[in-house]
């Protein structure tokens, strides 16, 4: 069976999902808001452009992931989906 995945972002949703969770983060206090908001508009920017560095990007996205449990990271992520 073939698998057809589609990009929602500024399609479907309204906004990039990776920046609009980046700020979710930024909002409820786990991230650094200042500095996380600066480095994700920095990044989102670079995308927009076509200059983003996927793996600096993915270092930058993840990290506050690796440090919280699974269990955490699936309250937050219901929480975003319903916002």
């Amino acid at each position: 069976m073939p698998l057809a995945i589609f990009d929602l972002d500024n399609t479907l949703l309204a906004g990039d999902s990776d920046y609009l969770w980046g700020q979710f983060l930024a909002e409820r206090g786990i991230v650094y808001g200042t500095i996380y908001e600066q480095q994700n508009q920095a990044f989102y920017e670079q995308y927009k452009q076509g200059t983003l560095d996927i793996y600096e990007f993915l270092g930058f996205a993840l990290k506050p992931l690796s440090e919280h449990p699974l269990e955490q990271l699936h309250s937050w992520r219901e929480q975003f989906m319903q916002e």
